[in-house]
């Protein structure tokens, strides 16, 4: 099976807290919600909403770099 590479965006020009750069991280390794939240000690609902922020950004720096 071949891995799809993913580039992930520069944390500076998107800006991303401490956390959502953690979760964007671990999102890269394939860790789901619930894993990232007991890693993270935090809520499974928290931690969705930092996946939709971290998504929001990435979108938005993606729409600003289209001509």
């Amino acid at each position: 099976m071949t891995g799809t590479l993913i580039r992930l965006p520069d944390p500076e020009v998107c800006r991303f807290s401490t956390v959502e750069a953690n979760v964007l991280r671990r999102l890269s390794e394939g860790a789901g919600i619930d894993t990232m939240a007991r890693e993270l000690g935090l809520a499974a609902p928290l931690v969705q909403e930092y996946v939709r922020s971290v998504l929001r950004k990435v979108r938005e720096r993606t729409d600003q770099q289209r001509p």
